[in-house]
């Protein structure tokens, strides 16, 4: 940043959530091959799904796509490779992924199969990041999902 004479340069860069939805649905589409529920590999559609949440928005349309497609792969992930699943992840990675999962719990209508599974997923990525991942989650009020 630079301040000379009145003048002022930021860094910050401001994206419209029409870039972000954009990016979304490119997303969408590279993690579609992976996302069969045959012959797919939801570990690949998982990792991509993670990559470049949307902190940049409190637009709740943009924050909704983004879960969705994330809840998208952890639903095809076999429940018996899930902790496999969470392994592979890098740790910055599990951050994220447990901001999705408290993000995809405090959707309403519980009574969906997705709620159920998303606390099976909890304990995995919260023995393979530790309490911290929870602490981060909450504590990084910048970067909500």
């Amino acid at each position: 940043m630079a301040e000379e004479e009145g003048h002022y340069e930021s860094n910050f860069q401001v994206i419209d959530d029409s870039t972000l939805l954009a990016a979304i649905k490119a997303r969408e589409a590279a993690c579609a091959p992976f996302l069969k529920p045959m012959g797919g590999d939801p570990l690949k559609a998982l990792a991509l799904a993670l990559q470049d949440p949307p902190y940049e928005t409190k637009n709740p349309e943009v924050k909704a796509a983004a879960a969705e497609l994330v809840c998208r792969a952890l639903q095809l992930v076999k429940e018996a490779e899930i902790d496999a699943a969470v392994a592979s992840l890098p740790l910055e990675a599990c951050d994220v992924l447990m901001k999705y999962v408290y993000r995809a719990l405090s959707l309403p209508k519980k009574e969906q199969p997705h709620y159920t599974m998303l606390l099976k997923w909890h304990p995995a990525v919260l023995r393979r990041a530790g309490p911290g991942s929870i602490v981060r989650t909450f504590a990084e009020v910048g970067r909500p999902l």
